[in-house]
């Protein structure tokens, strides 16, 4: 990932079971972190990711990304039964950016991606930006 390349999107992390917690997947200044409601799920320098993996069953709308020892099942698409990603989390995708220090991210990055179609084409904007 190029380190001036910054990307927000809607994301549910599969936590296990039905549970599937809402958030933002947010890249940029080399360091990628998925931050729910309650704060960051991790957060951590891009070169400590990887694995990251797209299994063909999520018709490229997910992937599992590794952290350090942690294993992580990102979907960009909603779940069924899950909560929506809070809207306070998307309008402030900026101010998470600059918590986070990892810098600007586009507003327009973070709006309205909440369908199959959308979900699959934020997974392919985040194939583009996660190690292979």
């Amino acid at each position: 990932m190029d380190g001036m390349t910054n990307l927000a999107t809607p994301a549910w992390w599969m936590a296990g079971g039905l549970r599937n917690v809402p958030g933002v997947l947010v890249a940029g200044e080399g360091r990628l972190a998925f931050v729910a409601d309650d704060g960051p799920v991790f957060a951590a320098p891009l070169t400590a990711v990887g694995p990251v993996s797209w299994p063909w069953h999520w018709f490229g709308g997910g992937c599992r990304i590794t952290v350090g020892a942690d294993r992580f099942n990102i979907t960009f698409v909603r779940p069924n039964g899950a909560p929506a990603a809070s809207t306070h989390l998307l309008e402030s995708a900026q101010s998470l950016a600059v918590v986070l220090s990892l810098g600007a991210v586009p507003a327009h990055s973070v709006a309205g991606l909440f369908d199959v179609r959308s979900g699959r084409a934020a997974g392919k904007l985040w194939k583009e930006v996660l190690p292979g």
